[in-house]
């Protein structure tokens, strides 16, 4: 199995671990952190007992690559989707031909976290807590009144391949490519120091996939991803 065929797992269980919580069949990241979760087999309930004790009762965890089976009774899914998962590597790297000046650009710290969550909750990139920005490095990029108006970064991290994940701006300040621009930036940065960049785009969403592909981004897999609570 390609250990992007269970990113959240491999991201868990190694580079990331510090930041998580679980046992061998079953972690999830700090609450604080991220709701993202994971198993080691999605079509094994004895994997899903694990998550219930890892998760607690009425925890919303978020799992990648969920299999058509789960989860198994007793289990309640908030919502559940099909995402197309998109790779990047430094030699299909594209860097985006940019006419107009550059906005500033500022590497986003814990101090920003709250910042960040409120731009999620109107944009909504997915989910976003006030410690995410501890998994990796994350750009925003700010309006003349020092508003965040636009952000992207790295969230999930494993041997040879990190996520491009939180790209969103602010609803006011759309068609001004920031989203391309942010995205551009933290691909680079990934693949410059030689891993594959990924990233997870919703079915359907064909202006983020359109966005993803100028920048040399292809599918590789598509599977579901589902939000899910412990009854």
């Amino acid at each position: 199995m390609h250990p992007l065929d269970n990113p959240a797992w491999n991201a868990l269980t190694a580079l990331q671990r510090s930041f998580s919580s679980g046992n061998e069949l079953a972690r999830r990241f700090d609450p604080s952190i991220s709701p993202i979760a994971a198993v080691v087999d999605s079509s094994d309930p004895v994997c899903w007992r694990a998550l219930a004790e890892v998760a607690g009762p009425g925890a919303l965890v978020g799992v990648f690559a969920i299999a058509k089976n789960a989860p198994p009774e007793g289990w309640t899914v908030d919502w559940r989707y099909t995402f197309a998962q998109m790779t990047c590597t430094r030699d299909t790297f594209k860097a985006p031909a940019i006419t107009a000046p550059l906005p500033s650009l500022r590497i986003l710290t814990l101090a920003d976290g709250p910042d960040m969550v409120a731009l999620a909750a109107l944009a909504q990139p997915g989910p976003m807590e006030v410690r995410t920005v501890m998994l990796g490095r994350y750009l925003g990029i700010f309006d003349d009144h020092n508003m965040l108006i636009a952000m992207a970064g790295e969230r999930m991290r494993l041997d040879g391949a990190t996520e491009v994940s939180g790209v969103c701006t602010h609803p006011d300040h759309r068609g001004k490519r920031y989203a391309q621009i942010l995205s551009a930036a933290i691909t680079e940065n990934i693949v410059e120091r030689g891993d594959t960049a990924f990233l997870h785009v919703r079915d359907g969403n064909t202006n983020a996939a359109s966005v993803y592909e100028k920048l040399g981004f292809g599918v590789r897999a598509v599977f579901d991803i589902a939000s899910v609570t412990k009854e």
